[in-house]
């Protein structure tokens, strides 16, 4: 199904319509390798991305290594879109798009009523940082973020499809979490905050991935059973950015709105 369009959805799709097709390719890249695959007759296949300096449309060149001795190959290219959070300005082009242009562009994708009434508030000019501090029960080594309506058993067991960020596992609108203790009392800190925050390097692991809440209500759950509601995300529904960091005393999440990008393991 098809996640409720937010302003992010259409400062994006601005800004790839903007460029068109006459993409900005920095020719210099081109034809170095960032990774290769074997095609049918177990030959190697050289393989270049290479992304648009306006919009970040990756342009994707395939080639065989040329024969010793001779210098001709062809080189075939396609076009791959990127991840939102890699289209240059996505964030201050989201900032301004009008009430009109979202409505139009949730109508256009099969939502003609606009925006659900119990959907969170688009507050990311006007929210202030958060702060909880929490004690979960944990069980089996293991808790949730989960949006409003979901339930764990969207992401336990963990769907083959999930991202991962190591200690971080998720599907669109659940998270799961895997602190440092398997069973008993952890002290968790949430940070929900509309920009982005720095890493905080005094912890021994730190990891991050993104994770769409398509009401922009998210949810703490034990595994033991008990929830936890977190306040209002700061950009009503749409992608955020999960951190989590860990050590043994204690464990801390920062959630803030960014468009989607790939997880990362800071350390």
């Amino acid at each position: 199904m098809m996640p409720f369009p937010n302003r992010d959805d259409v400062a994006m799709e601005q800004i790839l319509r903007t460029c068109g097709h006459d993409h900005d390719i920095p020719e210099e890249n081109r034809l170095e390798v960032t990774a290769t695959e074997t095609d049918e007759n177990g030959q190697t296949v050289n393989i270049n991305h290479t992304a648009c300096r306006r919009c970040g449309m990756i342009q994707v060149s395939r080639w065989q290594p040329p024969e010793p001795g001779t210098h001709r190959f062809v080189v075939m290219s396609t076009f791959e879109r990127p991840e939102p959070g890699d289209v240059p300005g996505l964030a201050e082009r989201a900032l301004q798009v009008t009430d009109a242009e979202l409505a139009d562009f949730i109508a256009a994708r099969g939502f003609p009523a606009g925006v659900p009434a119990d959907f969170a508030p688009d507050r990311r000019t006007t929210a202030s940082v958060e702060h909880l501090d929490l004690t979960l029960r944990i069980r089996a080594g293991q808790f949730a973020l989960l949006d409003r309506p979901r339930s764990v058993g969207d992401i336990l067991p963990v769907p083959a499809y999930a991202e991962s960020a190591d200690l971080i596992d998720a599907v669109p609108g659940s998270a799961l979490f895997w602190p440092p203790i398997h069973d008993g009392e952890l002290t968790l800190s949430v940070t929900i905050s509309p920009t982005p925050p720095e890493p905080d390097r005094s912890y021994d692991r730190i990891v991050e991935l993104s994770c769409r809440f398509g009401t922009g209500h998210a949810v703490l759950h034990e595994l033991a059973g008990r929830k936890l509601p977190l306040p209002p995300l700061p950009a009503g529904h749409g992608d955020y950015r999960l951190r989590f960091h860990t050590k043994p005393s204690g464990c801390l999440l920062q959630i803030w709105n960014q468009p989607r990008t790939k997880p990362n393991i800071l350390r």
